[in-house]
């Protein structure tokens, strides 16, 4: 289940894309089968922001959002029949039928109109028009969205009449009082109105925790009196009042029937945009129209289907049930990783999206992102696991540790990586398998120049290999600060992903069997970032693996007669035979454009920082909102050229002779990208990758920043 609005666009982005129209780079991710996610969640599963700057933007920019909601700036608002009740020419109570319409088209009371009652299947009511001439969108504190309009407002002859026993009173017992409002802000200057909605950004604590869109406040549709004045509210003298029953009504005395008017017309202006958030807010029926339930502790909140909107509504308040702002399905990580040997049927379920706080000051607007995720089944390849639920985390705060100024930010929790990791692991998706169906190049020749003794026992020929990864305990996430330095190494990484104790089984085919060559058991900490590609791509790098791999313990190798020293430092180099496939499945992605905006990326860092330590919880991104005619800000391209003249490989490194002057990206046999780098003073580049140990021809391939790519083979 799949829902955007615009302003949570992208966080969808955060889960690598995986809900795009187009499938998921990162294996299939396809809709829950149960409809909606029911596991483990957290509050602080990650944030949205929008600064000042970015409501800057989006206010330069608000004609195609106004357009959204309001088509050629025009928006049909309807009054529907009502029964009012006031004081009026001296009579305490009189009851009032406003917009006693009648029947499309009816000018008498023999079909309805002016005849003091209100039948819904008869008075059609009276649409009020609004003409749009300006958009602007302001943060309120604590977590209001203030969205003001200027608009001329028009209603036409709106029929209202008299009714009870005050109908012949008001009359002097002369007949029913009939008469017409008509509003029209032309009329007096200033020529129209402004109005000010103030869209609460609620959290629903009967249902999850979810945000919900509510309309909090229509400011500026009152009646002008006193120290208010227009544009700051609607002018009595913009309206005409004509007399069409009986003559002795004393119209000058009627002015409560324009504050009557103006409240009616408030209502249901209120009403039309509460159901215009509704259409994306409010969470639809399913097929069959069945609607969903919630249990959180504090009572069973349920829903019924409202067939003629689609929408489900809580049975208790009346109020529509909160839609997903965000994204959740089934991620099908045994499908994603077949290629290694993943577990079949591996699969997690995720839910990300807008819940659990929201805060809002003149700095900017900060939403919440409530997520979590679960296994379908726990796997028989690990032990069962339970995993403690993580402390409350505060909403991050983008503005202190941006890397300049920014439009707006996404954030995702360590908390929440951590807790994807612990679930995958669960859900057998690291129990790896590979062989040479899926690395070809798997064979005892390829360790026969570090393992001699292995040559001996295959008779000098090549014979398969297998690599079984077990993973004894599941990994989990640190969140750096992400920086680096002037050349482009990184001085600490974004993430910091930990995994103790796993365990690597390697298997050659002997005798027609397979034999256990040796097991080993090591600690990972792989520093993982981002690099920010032209105007919106994102994609996932490695930073350096020296010293990544620790407390290597060997047992099992009796077979063999090398010491336990060349089989420890064989570790890295067999851990790096699944890099290709896992880098296939997590792939750069392009956030995507929405509502006439693209994103122009400026920075990638941790935020929040732990208080007495360098970590911190978040991973932010941050991005520029650029407009359909504004060009994206990306790196010039060069004129095409070579990149490498030489390059020479000894042991697990490689030295290249590359092109001055240029940053570059390198990765080996089609694993990860590294983090840019320079070359040196005289063009040297050096790569140093645990692949590059293994024997054979490898691949190394350098990018630019400027999308320049050359491949050199190393043997």
């Amino acid at each position: 289940m799949i829902r955007r609005s615009w302003l949570f666009a992208w966080c969808v982005a955060g889960l690598w894309a995986c809900t795009g129209p187009s499938g998921c780079a990162c294996g299939g991710f396809t809709p829950l089968p149960q409809g909606s996610y029911s596991g483990p969640k957290l509050n602080t599963a990650g944030a949205a922001r929008m600064s000042a700057q970015g409501f800057t933007t989006l206010n330069a920019n608000a004609t195609s959002i106004l357009a959204f909601f309001a088509p050629g700036g025009v928006m049909q608002v309807p009054v529907p029949c009502s029964i009012q009740q006031t004081s009026l020419a001296g009579i305490p109570i009189v009851q009032l039928a406003i917009a006693d319409t009648g029947t499309l088209g009816c000018a008498s009371e023999t079909c309805g109109r002016m005849n003091g009652a209100c039948d819904p299947a008869i008075d059609v009511g009276q649409a009020v028009t609004l003409n749009f001439t300006s958009l602007t969108f302001a943060p309120k504190a604590p977590d209001i969205l203030e969205a003001k309009v200027t608009a001329t407002v028009s209603t036409g002859p709106i029929p209202i009449s008299s009714r009870g026993q005050s109908a012949s009173a008001l009359c002097l017992f002369a007949g029913r009082a009939k008469f017409t409002v008509d509003l029209d802000t032309a009329r007096a200057q200033p020529a129209s109105t402004d109005l000010a909605l103030d869209i609460k950004f609620a959290i629903n604590t009967r249902w999850d925790e979810l945000l919900s869109l509510e309309v909090a406040n229509v400011g500026n549709a009152q009646a002008c009196s006193g120290s208010v004045v227009p544009p700051n509210c609607i002018d009595p003298n913009d309206m005409e009042i004509l007399n069409e029953g009986c003559g002795a009504l004393n119209i000058a005395s009627i002015g409560a029937v324009k504050s009557l008017l103006i409240n009616q017309l408030t209502d249901s202006l209120k009403t039309q945009i509460t159901d215009a958030l509704a259409e994306a807010n409010c969470a639809t029926c399913g097929p069959a129209g069945e609607c969903p339930s919630f249990d959180g502790g504090a009572g069973l909140a349920t829903s019924t289907c409202e067939p003629d909107a689609g929408t489900c509504m809580d049975t208790m308040t009346g109020k529509c049930v909160p839609g997903l702002l965000g994204a959740e399905g089934r991620l099908e990580v045994g499908q994603a990783l077949a290629a290694l040997g993943a577990q079949p049927g591996a699969a997690i379920e995720l839910s990300f999206g807008a819940g659990g706080s929201a805060e809002a000051n003149p700095a900017g607007l900060t939403a919440g992102l409530r997520g979590g995720a679960k296994e379908v089944f726990v796997a028989d390849c690990v032990a069962p696991a339970t995993r403690p639920a993580p402390p409350m985390l505060a909403l991050p705060d983008f503005d202190l540790d941006a890397p300049g100024p920014y439009d707006v930010g996404l954030s995702v929790s360590g908390q929440m990586i951590s807790e994807v990791l612990f679930r995958a692991q669960q859900s057998g998706a690291l129990c790896l398998e590979l062989g040479q169906e899926t690395v070809s190049a798997l064979e005892s020749g390829l360790l026969s120049t570090l393992l001699p003794s292995l040559g001996k026992l295959t008779g000098g020929q090549n014979v398969p290999l297998r690599i079984v990864i077990r993973p004894v305990n599941p990994p989990s996430a640190v969140v750096g600060e992400g920086t680096v330095d002037a050349d482009g190494r990184p001085l600490d990484p974004l993430v910091r992903l930990n995994w103790s104790g796993v365990e690597i089984d390697a298997y050659a085919l002997l005798d027609d069997r397979q034999a256990r060559l040796f097991t080993v058991a090591a600690d990972l900490s792989l520093p993982l970032g981002v690099t920010l590609d032209g105007c919106s791509g994102v994609t996932p790098v490695v930073g350096s693996l020296t010293g990544a791999i620790t407390n290597v313990q060997v047992k099992n190798s009796e077979i063999l007669a090398e010491p336990l020293t060349v089989l420890q430092n064989l570790v890295p180099s067999l851990l790096t035979l699944a890099e290709p496939q896992l880098a296939m499945g997590l792939t750069g992605f392009t956030l995507p454009q929405f509502n006439g905006f693209q994103l122009q990326l400026v920075g990638a860092r941790g935020i929040g920082q732990v208080s007495g330590s360098s970590t911190y919880n978040h991973v932010a991104i941050y991005a520029d909102l650029l407009s359909g005619g504004m060009m994206c800000k990306a790196k010039a391209k060069r004129a095409s050229s070579e990149l490498v003249r030489s390059a020479v490989k000894s042991k697990d490194s490689a030295s290249l002779e590359a092109a001055l002057g240029r940053e570059y990206s390198w990765r080996v046999d089609k694993g990860f990208w590294s983090t840019w780098q320079k070359a040196d003073a005289l063009g040297r580049l050096q790569v140093q990758h645990p692949r590059l140990l293994l024997g054979g021809e490898h691949v190394i391939e350098l990018r630019t920043p400027e999308g320049d790519v050359q491949q050199v083979v190393v043997r």
